[in-house]
């Protein structure tokens, strides 16, 4: 058996795959990247509802967690979304295809309604929105030198995925604008329920 040390720095060695890009009471915004053939060092995830908007194509996935059978994830396509109920993990993941990816996991930290029974999951194509007594995930496109389309609650706090880039819209934020000569999209994930650490 290795000593605790040596596996230590073995650990140190593997790449991570996640960075926290923003954090508040609501939510944590993380953004993953794997590399092709990537391995991640063992790592837990909080039992949190999470959002993840696809911001690039990915292949294949392994994911082992302790002590069971690994399962596979399935290549994803840029633009699908996956909102999942919580699920506390502890896993090693592989990237299996030799592709390069990545994608924002939005951890909501509000509390917790209306919990799906299994994964939802929203196709690049699908424009319908899904909504639940905990949030309203929806795609929105924006015309060319123009403001995006306000929500119907801006009163609510939400996360905005546009591109590559995630960020936090505080209530009543100021309406976004396509400065582009193209049409833009974006994913627009709006918290119905406060923050579960308020009494």
């Amino acid at each position: 058996m290795l000593p605790l040390v040596l596996l230590s720095l073995l650990a140190a060695d593997l790449p991570t795959d996640a960075k926290i890009e923003f954090e508040n009471p609501s939510v944590r915004i993380v953004r993953v990247h794997y590399t092709p053939h990537m391995k991640t060092a063992l790592h837990d995830h909080p039992a949190a509802a999470v959002v993840y908007v696809y911001v690039t194509d990915g292949g294949r996935l392994r994911i082992g967690h302790d002590g069971e059978e690994p399962v596979t994830r399935p290549p994803v396509k840029a633009g699908g979304i996956r909102y999942q109920k919580p699920v506390a993990e502890s896993h090693v993941v592989v990237e299996l295809d030799g592709v390069e990816s990545e994608y924002i996991r939005i951890e909501l930290k509000t509390r917790l309604v209306d919990l799906p029974a299994a994964d939802v999951r929203i196709p690049p194509a699908e424009n319908q929105p899904y909504e639940s007594g905990l949030l309203r995930i929806e795609r929105v496109t924006c015309p060319p030198n123009g403001a995006c389309p306000v929500s119907a609650h801006p009163e609510r706090p939400a996360v905005v995925v546009i591109g590559k880039t995630a960020r936090w819209l505080e209530p009543n934020a100021s309406v976004l604008l396509n400065t582009a000569n193209t049409p833009m999209q974006q994913v627009r994930v709006e918290l119905k329920t406060p923050p579960a650490a308020q009494p």
